[in-house]
């Protein structure tokens, strides 16, 4: 009974002395992180920060150059970025708001579709490039949520200084397939001057030919600037 007398005398003492302890206050909320960077994808379009290291600068904005590309269907040449009244059976490509297809706004989408007049691919052949050493290709490809039937086959290909048509990387997607992130070595095509070609082709006939809408998240060549 004294001890515990004097405890409470003891409490009492401190607190009229303005010494009793002060209770912990919870953590303020965390701010939470976000990228800016390229995003990839795992089951679904969910990004997350794709490093790049060393720094590097981007020396071509496929979306950007979009207008100054030759268009074209493997059989006819196309109109670069022509009025939306005009026909598109012959293929087409367009950037897109990437929040229809469960990107982060502001994500650059680009939306590519095949001809479905006979021709089934795309072809955007973009200006001249001189390759360097440790060049790389990088892009995340998918089929658009809205086309279920989607079955085609993403393709960066390239004309050399001789104007020959030439095969580089080929990717295959599905509908319901998770994305591919794509981050590509170009060091094979150092110190020449290609047109690189982003290609878009249809593996299959559909009902609904329009059903293949292929994806490229923020296609472009980047550099090391160390």
């Amino acid at each position: 009974m004294r001890k515990f007398l004097f405890v409470l005398l003891l409490a009492l003492s401190l607190t009229a002395c303005g010494l009793a302890p002060t209770i912990a206050q919870p953590p303020t909320a965390i701010q939470a992180l976000t990228f800016t960077l390229i995003p990839t994808f795992t089951s679904a379009p969910q990004p997350t920060a794709i490093p790049v290291d060393p720094p590097s600068t981007i020396t071509l904005d496929f979306i950007a150059q979009l207008c100054s590309a030759k268009w074209s269907n493997g059989a006819h040449y196309l109109v670069t970025c022509p009025p939306t009244n005009v026909d598109r059976s012959g293929g087409y490509a367009m950037g897109i708001d990437p929040l229809a297809e469960g990107l982060p706004a502001g994500t650059p989408a680009l939306l590519t579709v095949p001809a479905w007049n006979g021709s089934s691919s795309l072809f955007l052949r973009y200006p001249s490039y001189a390759v360097h050493a440790g060049d790389r290709f990088r892009t995340n490809v998918f089929c658009s949520l809205a086309t279920p039937q989607c079955d085609v086959q993403f393709a960066l290909e390239y004309y050399d200084a001789n104007g020959k048509y030439q095969e580089l990387f080929k990717w295959n997607q599905v509908s319901g397939q998770a994305p591919t992130a794509i981050d590509a070595d170009l060091s094979v095509l150092a110190n020449q001057t290609v047109d690189f070609t982003l290609v878009l082709r249809l593996f299959h006939i559909l009902d609904n030919p329009q059903q293949d809408h292929g994806i490229w998240v923020a296609p472009h060549i980047y550099r090391s600037t160390q």
